[in-house]
């Protein structure tokens, strides 16, 4: 059966957060809740082994979790397929790339028809304000 600390590494690996981005996210969502990311570091290797419940339940709604899950106690949710966790991945690439980290980070997680959608809009600026030719497009 899976422990806290291995659905916790599990959870941040799927969103690509180290524990400083979840920090900040947590701060951002829960900003009644003081905690560090150091604090959710030693979560994610054991070395704190006691999280209240409120901390348990601040991080399951971060993650889009249950708090079950989280405890290790409900099987795994299922996973996005290898094509759209490269296409995530291409998408959080480029946008860094571009110096839009902030942007990237919060992407972390959506469906591909998310981000599909956010590719599209993205283009349609793009045009609008005339700065990609009519030769870039092809």
């Amino acid at each position: 059966m899976a422990t806290f600390a291995d659905r916790l590494d599990e959870a941040l690996k799927l969103k690509g957060w180290s524990a400083r981005q979840a920090q900040r996210e947590m701060k951002r969502t829960h900003p009644d809740l003081a905690i560090t990311h150091a604090y959710i570091s030693g979560l994610r290797r054991g070395k704190h082994t006691n999280p209240s419940t409120e901390v348990v339940t601040a991080l399951a709604q971060l993650f889009d979790v249950s708090v079950s899950w989280l405890l290790g106690e409900d099987p795994r949710p299922p996973q996005l397929s290898e094509e759209d966790q490269q296409r995530q991945q291409q998408v959080r690439e480029g946008l860094a790339a571009l110096g839009v980290q902030n942007i990237a980070e919060r992407m972390v997680g959506l469906s591909p028809l998310s981000l599909e959608a956010i590719e599209k809009m993205v283009e349609a600026m793009r045009r609008a304000e005339q700065l990609d030719s009519e030769a870039d497009d092809q």
